[in-house]
């Protein structure tokens, strides 16, 4: 047999020695917020909520294992430090106030472009924007609570309002938020940077 033959033989090999479930989570959980089904090792943090990290690329996300009705309140939260400028791991709660999270597991809450959770950071409390079920991964809005991120990414959610860019509010339009829920802080400053395009608009200035 050629070198070339044993070397083909020796991939199949490869490729039948990984469940056909762990290659489907290689190619869709690494850093891409893909629901994590197989293929991980699983931590109870708390009597509702589950982490689950991928054995292939480390990858964390949380689930639930309770049930949430819309507008129930998963947990409360706080802050284990306060920061003045964004980083991939804060959570906004205002002008030049930026939290780590505590407890600190809920920082594997990842992104969606449809999310299921919001962080109130009026009340510091976790909220149900939808029904929740056992097994559900939870997810949040990144620009629900982030002015500016530190960190853009490409969203992967592949929900069909996906928006792709993902930087914080500030980068996106009253017409990509849509109806999303929003933290009262994000509201405000959105209110305020319309109300300054208005005043800047031609049709509202002076003329002789």
């Amino acid at each position: 047999m050629s070198a070339q033959a044993i070397a083909h033989s020796m991939e199949e090999l490869s490729a039948k020695a990984l469940p056909a479930s762990r290659k489907v989570c290689a190619d869709k959980c690494a850093a891409e917020y893909r629901p994590l089904s197989s293929g991980f090792v699983s931590t109870f943090v708390s009597d509702w909520a589950e982490r689950r990290q991928c054995n292939l690329s480390g990858h964390n996300a949380l689930y639930a294992r309770k049930q949430f009705k819309a507008g129930e309140v998963l947990c409360e939260f706080g802050w284990r430090d306060l920061l003045e400028y964004p980083t991939y791991l804060t959570v906004q709660t205002g002008e030049d106030k930026h939290i780590l999270l505590a407890p600190e597991w809920l920082e594997h809450i990842n992104h969606s472009c449809e999310p299921n959770v919001l962080f109130n950071t009026a009340t510091f409390k976790l909220e149900a924007l939808r029904e929740v079920q056992p097994g559900d991964e939870l997810c949040f809005f990144y620009p629900s609570t982030e002015w500016a991120m530190s960190s853009p990414f490409e969203c992967k959610c592949c929900k069909p309002s996906c928006l792709g860019l993902i930087a914080g509010a500030s980068q996106l339009s009253r017409e990509q938020l849509g109806a999303r829920r929003l933290t009262d802080f994000i509201a405000n400053r959105l209110d305020e940077r319309d109300a300054g395009a208005s005043s800047d608009s031609p049709s509202n200035s002076n003329s002789d």
